[in-house]
């Protein structure tokens, strides 16, 4: 970690995106107890997230052919000055009083296109401006930044600004996003990846979807980690808030609180983990720590209080933070750099596209067995995937050379 700070360009990244990670944390915050006080309801809860995720999981594929086609680190510009126009609108009609629920969907909705493109475009910046040796250190100190502030310090301080005021916290949230705009202008600039500029953009998506579908590990890892993403994990932040308020009937501060002991966890967890070297059997210690997270949520079944809930988030979010930095960092050391943002595009397509289905059922489920029955099935059911691929010698074959080098003089 201390080697990357000696580089200008991960750093001015980095500062950005933390500043914007606050931003998120707050309104992350406002905007769960803005619906929860205006509706009551789980389900309006849960259509609202996935409001955010259905053009995200829509328009990925196209994202991610976008971002070998263009400058990456103009289309993250891009992406946060339009994120900041459309939080200052939100700011005024929440101010005014005449923002609906039906209006927040359709903001939510265009958030998420614009996540579309900065989803793989960050992860395709990166290879860019980091060396390969340091790869793992800044896939961690994202993370690290991103729970320090987007988990931890902004849903706490959002849920106290959220007390006094909802605008307000939103408002936040848009300052931040012109903090990070400055800083992707600060950096210098990239070039434009090489391609064939023969290919069309179905072309463009096409390839990038044949290369991951050819890739045993890359495929087998995206379906796993699909179930569990969709049906655990993204309605954690939904069932959790809903469970505190409704089922425990604890005060508003307690949602930040929760979501902010997650940031805790996953800070410890992403420190640890830039500061560990890269794993030779990478793909069955990156889903030993999957698993794990995934049978935390057991916990959901027996808990009585805040402070046994919260052991769930705070399990889960270092263990995800171990898998996901292991899994960055074999992309962009695997995956040939001008294919990257469309392999990114296909990751976040696949491994988040039964989020916003997952957000629905879950909500419903839960509704008719309770949030406790909900999480017990959903860990049981989820973890098996992963189990199948820690055994599978055919998915792992990727680690081969790693775990036995050949001998020196053999090709």
């Amino acid at each position: 970690m201390v080697q990357l700070a000696k580089h200008r360009e991960p750093t001015l990244l980095v500062s950005g995106q933390t500043i914007s990670s606050f931003g998120d944390g707050v309104a992350l915050v406002a905007l769960t107890l803005l619906v929860l006080d205006t509706t009551h309801s789980v389900t309006k809860l849960a259509w609202f997230a996935a409001a955010r995720m259905i053009p995200l999981v829509i328009f990925l594929l196209v994202g991610g052919a976008i971002v070998d086609r263009f400058s990456r680190r103009m289309l993250l510009i891009i992406s946060d000055v339009a994120r900041a126009v459309l939080t200052g609108v939100l700011v005024i009609m929440i101010a005014t009083g005449l923002l609906r629920f039906w209006e927040l969907l359709i903001f939510a909705f265009l958030f998420g296109l614009f996540d579309s493109v900065f989803f793989p475009a960050i992860s395709a910046l990166t290879p860019e401006i980091v060396p390969q040796e340091l790869l793992p250190a800044m896939n961690a100190v994202r993370p690290l930044a991103n729970n320090l502030m987007g988990a931890m310090v902004g849903p706490a301080v959002g849920g106290l600004l959220a007390a006094f005021s909802i605008s307000l916290a939103i408002g936040v949230d848009c300052a931040t996003f012109v903090v990070s705009a400055t800083a992707l202008l600060l950096m210098k600039a990239t070039p434009k990846p090489v391609r064939n500029v023969a290919n069309s953009m179905l072309e463009d998506i096409k390839e990038g979807v044949r290369y991951v579908r050819q890739t045993r590990w890359l495929w087998t890892t995206l379906l796993g980690v699909t179930l569990t993403n969709g049906f655990l994990f993204v309605p954690m932040f939904v069932l959790i808030p809903y469970f505190l308020r409704h089922n425990l009937h604890l005060a508003k501060d307690y949602v930040g609180f929760a979501v902010a002991a997650s940031g805790v966890a996953g800070a410890v967890g992403a420190l640890i983990a830039a500061n560990l070297p890269s794993p030779k059997r990478r793909v069955r210690v990156m889903w030993i720590y999957w698993t794990i997270g995934t049978l935390s949520a057991l916990v959901m079944g027996i808990a009585a209080n805040f402070w046994e809930i919260i052991i769930f988030p705070i399990v889960a979010s270092p263990m995800m933070i171990f898998g996901n930095v292991i899994w960055e960092s074999m992309m962009q050391s695997e995956v040939p750099r001008e294919l990257l943002g469309r392999a990114s595009s296909v990751d976040w397509f696949v491994s988040l596209g039964v989020g916003p289905l997952g957000l629905v059922i879950a909500g419903e489920i839960a509704n008719y067995v309770g949030v406790r029955t909900y999480f017990v099935a959903a860990s049981v059911i989820c973890v098996v995937p992963g189990l199948y691929i820690l055994k599978s010698k055919r998915i792992n074959a990727i680690d081969a050379d790693r775990v036995s080098p050949a001998p020196v003089g053999v090709p």
